[in-house]
């Protein structure tokens, strides 16, 4: 007898076979491997199975036990006359390694917030978990991957384990939105397209073109309608909005304009900011309003604008518009009243 209690005496070889047997299919069921092992082990076949001292108070020396597989626990450890015995890991409970554990480690990781199952718990490991799609893994914690934000564009997508990946859109290029996935786009060609470039693109908008051409839009005459004047007038007055709308004015600029479209009425936000962010959302926001004011209104969105560009003191802009889109013999639509 060796110190596991199995014989020591080895076994006759087993006579050389020369005919091909067929293959049996692979055990992939968890168990099998702990099962094979269990055979395996107690009479010492495995010569790599790793030992542990055992004190046997019976007999009181120390006895070299031989471990249980991964995916077991010893249930009773050798004796003088007998090899350890072996039992499986009940549900939920798992060993990693070759072990002399007298129960099974319980599957404790619980998945939380923003996780997934990656692995399952079984007898021979924990469950593991990993950061559902679109977060990645911070300090333990599960965090939704960052979008880019306007002006900047998706480099490398967000993983399990690393954030979104941006970078500031390269000169001919923008990035109109907040977004995680989406990459820096080139600029729009007006020129390959047959129109006019009416707004310069920017590292946060794209180009934008226009059919309209020369000086078409009038201002109102004193007790008309309102109705404008001259071919492709809708067209320019679309133009006029976007032209207005996305001119390179400072925060506070556009708020005075965004103030005095809204007329004496318009209250100013309980809080000013004056990053880039803010004002994109401006410039979006006055959009909106302009195209509110041409709708409504149809024709007098050149009188209105150019009396608040004249009230937000924005001299400058208001000779502008007047030179890319005004007739030249129209007055000021302030002096008309």
């Amino acid at each position: 007898m060796d110190g596991t209690g199995c014989s020591a005496e080895p076994a006759a070889p087993a006579p050389r076979r020369t005919m091909k047997t067929p293959a049996r299919p692979p055990l992939t069921l968890p168990w099998a491997l702990p099962l094979l092992l269990l055979v395996l082990a107690p009479c010492g076949v495995a010569g790599d199975v790793p030992t542990y001292q055992w004190w046997d108070a019976d007999t009181r020396e120390w006895l070299t036990c031989g471990q249980c597989p991964p995916g077991t626990f010893v249930h009773q450890p050798c004796g003088r006359d007998r090899p350890t015995a072996c039992r499986p890991c009940p549900p939920q409970h798992y060993t990693r390694f070759w072990n002399y554990l007298e129960r099974c480690r319980y599957c404790n990781v619980i998945c939380g917030e923003h996780e997934e199952e990656a692995q399952p718990c079984s007898v021979v490991h924990n469950r593991a978990c990993r950061c559902r799609p679109g977060f990645f893994a911070l300090a333990g914690f599960c965090l939704e991957h960052s979008p880019c934000p306007p002006g900047y564009g998706m480099v490398a997508l967000g993983t399990p384990t690393q954030d979104t990946q941006c970078q500031q859109c390269p000169p001919g290029t923008f990035s109109a939105n907040s977004s995680s996935s989406e990459q820096c786009q080139p600029h729009r060609n007006c020129t390959a397209l047959g129109l006019a470039l009416n707004v310069p693109g920017t590292p946060f908008h794209d180009a934008m073109c226009t059919s309209c051409r020369g000086s078409p839009l009038s201002t109102p005459e004193p007790g008309s309608p309102g109705d404008w004047k001259g071919a492709g007038a809708e067209e320019c007055e679309r133009a006029l909005v976007d032209f207005v709308a996305f001119q390179n004015l400072s925060f506070r600029r556009l708020l005075q304009l965004q103030q005095a479209l809204g007329g004496p009425g318009a209250q100013s936000p309980p809080q000013l900011w004056e990053d880039w962010q803010d004002r994109v959302s401006l410039q979006q926001q006055l959009r909106q309003q302009l195209t509110e004011l041409r709708e409504a209104r149809p024709g007098a969105l050149m009188a209105g604008l150019l009396q608040a560009l004249h009230t937000a003191r924005l001299l400058g802009l208001e000779r502008t518009v007047r030179k890319h889109f005004l007739q030249p013999t129209e007055p000021p639509p302030y002096l008309l009243y």
